[in-house]
């Protein structure tokens, strides 16, 4: 049986946990940037085979599954899907980075997350107009 004593809480300063802020990388702030720009750049180009790909969509609005229009329309969403090949690359290579010990500190994990969000909502993006674009078709 625990005297009274023993059944007091006892009371420990309590530790912030600490960890020396940093600046990131100037290497791997060069590395981010060339992602996002290649990010940026696929981005561009699916917005120009999505123009494309909306044509085809509206002249197949309509037509029956199979049929020639509907085929053509099932090709430009298939090239839409290829001109995401960029941004996805450009997720990768970030993700790449998260997992390298080399960029444990403060800094290098706040800028790898950036780099990751913002291409994160341009793949997201893309992932909704195909989505849009397969629903309008059929």
């Amino acid at each position: 049986m625990p005297r009274a004593v023993e059944k007091q809480p006892i009371e420990l300063p309590v530790a912030e946990a600490t960890e020396q802020q940093s600046t990131a990388d100037p290497a791997l702030q060069a590395a981010l940037a060339r992602q996002i720009a290649a990010a940026q750049a696929g981005d561009k180009a699916f917005a120009d085979q999505r123009a494309v790909a909306d044509a085809a969509i509206a002249r197949a609005a309509g037509a029956a599954p199979g049929s020639e229009g509907w085929i053509q329309a099932q090709e430009t969403i298939t090239a839409l899907e290829t001109a995401r090949t960029a941004v996805r690359d450009a997720a990768a290579a970030i993700d790449a980075l998260q997992g390298d010990p080399a960029n444990a500190s403060t800094g290098n994990r706040a800028a790898i997350d950036a780099a990751a969000a913002r291409v994160e909502a341009i793949e997201q993006a893309q992932n909704a107009t195909v989505a849009a674009l397969i629903a309008k078709l059929g």
